[in-house]
């Protein structure tokens, strides 16, 4: 994040790199798609409306403290993306009674919209100009002692560990095991977000060596359960592993402001 006079020499303002941008909108998406709606437009074109409309709403409640108005443009891109994207979901895979194309086509929706924010972002950096969060936000973070650089990568990485990781994870599951339901249950689900609470902590404020290191110390704990169950513990191992991809990518790009 750069810092620059405004022409009356008065104040500071703060400018967002393309990294930073990338991750406010990743964010917001996260917050909006995972957290408020259902994530699932369903085989109604009522829900599909409703869910839109919720989607809406929590994105406008996310950008409102965090943008200036002349920076709406934003959000609004992120907003048609979601809603083409949705509209091509419900009309071609949510319909099919075929839960693992249901699977598919989610995940490369979600892989679309990731590629899609990072072009946004590059966009943003190299001609749509400043991207400027509201001076209020950087005032009150201040009051606390918070940087704003350390809240905005704790709330990306948060907001892509706990839900958004839970059903990719899932619905990963779901397409490379034959006859298994993609529900794990609910324990399942907080172990999981446990686990990459830790890793993520081991990255924050360790090192990559402990994330390595709680990694494969969880890799040998199961390697146990697969000698006794062979088809749940391989489910144990490859859940641990797609749980730690997760991981890494919103620690990478987190970690360089800690």
């Amino acid at each position: 994040m750069g810092f620059f006079l405004n022409p009356e020499g008065k104040d500071i303002i703060m400018h967002m790199d393309m990294r930073q941008a990338f991750m406010l909108f990743l964010c917001a998406h996260a917050f909006a798609f995972y957290y408020f709606s259902s994530f699932g437009q369903g085989k109604k074109p009522w829900r599909l409306i409703i869910e839109f409309l919720i989607y809406t709403i929590a994105l406008a409640l996310f950008f409102s403290p965090v943008l200036d108005g002349n920076n709406y443009l934003y959000a609004l891109s992120i907003l048609i993306l979601h809603l083409l994207l949705s509209v091509i979901y419900f009309f071609t895979a949510g319909r099919s009674g075929n839960e693992k194309v249901r699977d598919t086509v989610f995940v490369i929706f979600e892989i679309l919209k990731v590629a899609a924010f990072a072009a946004l972002a590059f966009l943003h950096s190299v001609r749509w100009g400043s991207f400027e969060p509201w001076r209020q936000v950087r005032f009150f973070l201040d009051r606390f002692a918070l940087d704003y650089n350390q809240v905005l990568s704790f709330a990306f990485t948060l907001a892509l560990i706990i839900r958004p990781a839970n059903v990719i994870i899932r619905k990963l599951l779901s397409l490379i095991e034959e006859g298994q339901n993609e529900n794990t249950g609910y324990s399942g689900s907080v172990i999981g977000i446990i686990e990459r609470l830790l890793y993520a902590y081991s990255v924050f404020y360790g090192s990559w060596f402990s994330f390595a290191v709680f990694f494969f110390a969880k890799c040998a704990l199961f390697s146990l359960v697969i000698r006794k169950r062979e088809d749940y513990g391989m489910r144990l191992y490859a859940g641990s592993v797609l749980s730690a991809l997760c991981v890494i990518p919103p620690c990478l790009i987190a970690a360089a402001f800690f």
